[in-house]
């Protein structure tokens, strides 16, 4: 094989190996094809050769049982063999991050072609990364395998998305990808009666099948402010968390409910009820579960809770539970998942918890960004310190959306920025941590509209220096059927620091919650390089980035498939209302506005900006149209309202304060 044609072939490969050669190929009829797996081997080991034999039956419409070329799959012994056949690179497994999903694929001679790891999981990977390969080249008359050389491994231990409402669907669709971690959403906390035994039933089936596929599909113990919920306060009352001060909010997010009680839970008795629904979660064959202390910051307000601190004696009950399970079930673990908003004395649960116990943080990003050019720096000092000495660390926050802070109303509107998930998951590699997740706000055409970015976690969570952002985009597209999967990446390099710019400049907060309305109302001078501005420089910027969407809109609308373009002028909207915001807010703070010749231009301003308000709103509404009919997810329409909202109240500011 030449340079050129290997090229040509790794572009069908998502995520990319880390180390992969294919100097050769060999082209047969499929039916001389034969898939072996290892004697002894489990199950997991088991279902990846079946994924092997279910690519051969959808496309040739037979299983392979030939006897020309052998695909031999199956974990290595301590010899450093698979069914006799050695392996070169056996002894670098042991050495690798990661090595129970680290894989080896070698050729034996002309007519064999070794799949082999320590682990099943690996495995697993192994026959995810042929089927990639072989997939574009096998047909009923011929199959052209690769006589490949890979050493592979993922550079993050878990790699996956917070929450996604169908997981017969989408366990596949993440695991094809080799994302590896999901919430059980399945997780079920039976009504709470008083005196009787504390249930909690999980999705055990859909667990089990997911860990053939190297999932792990996680239970978790709901936030502990939701637990109300389940009648735990009504039927122990006494575990209300005492005052005001116990009532923890809402994120704007959640728009309705109550404001979510915390409990006290320095009583034994939240402790014990803890342990019972570990207990139960444990007998449904879970070997792990999330515990989510309070959502946002509370504190009970009785003497024992407030002399220690709400998150630090959660924790503690947390731990003290997982002990207590642990007397019946030695091999169980749990995380402690922290999603508050704020930090509430973490260094004392962090330095508490053992070093078994595994730390998720989440909803923190606003709270980590330390400004820098030409990105800013996520860090977190005290949880960075512990992933650097080797611990445990999750994040939940990498921008799958478009939103930037995961409190806020999150707007769906289209956003495929490879630049930004890899510079959010490269930070996440860089210290260390050992998870890597998104959110997903909704279900409905969570594929449609997320496949690109999570595509991308996917990518750079695996192999972290792997391919660029456009080498990223191209097989991407390949993969995806583009006609020209080039021009995708020619698009991709063009719009993925544009949205970058765009959805990381306070968005949408600056909509949502009305912060561009205040600076006008305040006549508040606008700082470029800040705020809703963060990534416009100077004033010039605007029209650099409408002119690199102009670009990028004509290399779009070539595709037979009308999504890209269709996004590129949503984003292109939002950079023309940023700019003409940019211009009322900067005139209202450095004008008196006392001549009609200032009045006369800001009027101009109030024209383009409606004019903006328009484009953006017609923009929103031909992207989801083109996905499917109403109705709609409401956070499509709570775009178009912020859009809306913000263009009515700028205008009527303007014409009740300052036009004669």
């Amino acid at each position: 094989m030449t340079p050129q044609e290997e090229t040509q072939w790794l572009r069908h490969l998502l995520p990319l190996p880390h180390e992969i050669s294919i100097n050769r190929n060999i082209s047969m009829n499929p039916a001389d094809v034969y898939v072996i797996v290892r004697n002894g081997a489990n199950d997991i080991e088991r279902n990846a050769a079946a994924e092997l034999n279910k690519l051969f039956e959808k496309q040739t419409g037979k299983t392979p049982k030939g006897q020309k070329f052998s695909i031999i799959i199956g974990t290595v012994d301590n010899d450093g063999k698979l069914n006799g056949h050695s392996i070169k690179n056996f002894n670098r497994l042991k050495k690798l991050p990661n090595s129970d999903q680290a894989y080896i694929i070698q050729p034996d001679g002309e007519n064999c072609l070794l799949l082999t790891a320590l682990h099943g999981k690996g495995i697993y990977y192994a026959a995810l990364t042929l089927c990639q390969l072989l997939e574009p080249f096998i047909s009923p008359e011929k199959v052209t395998i690769p006589l490949a050389d890979i050493v592979d491994w993922p550079d993050m231990e878990e790699r996956g998305i917070w929450n996604f409402p169908d997981p017969e669907v989408y366990i596949p669709w993440m695991a094809s990808k080799k994302l590896n971690y999901g919430k059980m959403v399945r997780t079920t906390i039976q009504t709470v009666e008083r005196g009787k035994k504390n249930r909690a039933t999980i999705d055990k089936d859909v667990m089990m099948q997911a860990r053939l596929s190297a999932f792990n599909y996680l239970p978790f113990i709901m936030h502990f402010n939701f637990l109300h919920e389940y009648g735990l306060f009504r039927e122990y009352p006494e575990l209300a968390g005492v005052g005001d001060s116990a009532l923890a909010g809402r994120y704007f997010a959640h728009k309705i409910g109550s404001q979510h009680r915390a409990p006290c839970t320095s009583q034994p008795l939240f402790t014990e009820i803890l342990t019972e629904w570990m207990m139960d979660i444990a007998s449904q064959g879970a070997d792990e579960v999330s515990c989510w202390l309070s959502e946002r910051p509370a504190q009970c307000g009785c003497r024992e809770c407030t002399a220690v601190g709400q998150f630090v004696l959660e924790a503690r009950a947390c731990v003290n539970a997982w002990r207590e399970t642990r007397k019946t079930y030695p091999d169980f673990t749990i995380r402690l998942f922290i999603s508050t908003t704020t930090n509430e004395r973490y260094h004392i649960v962090c330095a508490e918890a053992p070093p078994e116990v595994k730390l998720e943080r989440c909803c923190a990003n606003w709270i980590e960004r330390v400004p820098h050019l030409p990105r800013d720096l996520i860090i977190n000092p005290l949880f960075d310190h512990y992933a650097a000495e080797g611990r445990w660390i999750a994040n939940y926050d990498v921008p799958l959306g478009a939103y930037g802070r995961v409190d806020t109303p999150e707007f769906k509107v289209p956003c495929s920025s490879a630049h930004r998930i890899r510079d959010f998951v490269s930070q996440l590699v860089g210290r260390k941590y050992s998870g890597a997740y998104g959110m997903m706000a909704w279900g409905n055409l969570a594929q449609e509209t997320y496949d690109f970015n999570v595509s991308a976690l996917a990518e750079w969570s695996w192999n972290k220096n792997g391919r660029s952002e456009k080498e990223f985009a191209i097989a991407w597209a390949t993969r995806e059927g583009y006609e020209n999967p080039e021009a995708v990446g020619e698009w991709s390099e063009i719009m993925g620091p544009v949205e970058f710019d765009v959805y990381d400049s306070e968005f949408p907060v600056c909509y949502s919650w009305g912060q561009a309305v205040q600076m006008v109302n305040e006549r508040t001078r606008p700082i470029l390089g800040e705020g809703m501005f963060r990534y416009y420089t100077t004033p010039e910027s605007f029209d650099k980035k409408i002119t690199a969407c102009d670009k990028a809109s004509a290399i779009a609308r070539q595709f037979e498939n009308p999504y890209l373009a269709h996004e590129t002028a949503v984003v292109r909207s939002y950079v023309k209302l940023a700019q003409a915001i940019y211009l009322i807010v900067d005139l209202v703070a450095t004008d008196e506005l006392s001549t009609i010749e200032s009045q006369d231009i800001l009027r101009s301003h109030i024209d383009k900006l409606k004019q903006a308000g328009n484009e953006n709103v017609e923009a929103i509404k031909t992207w989801r149209s083109a996905l499917g009919p109403e109705p709609w997810h409401q956070r499509v329409h709570d775009a178009i309202k912020g859009t809306e909202t913000t263009v009515n109240d700028i205008s009527q500011i303007i014409a009740g304060k300052y036009f004669y």
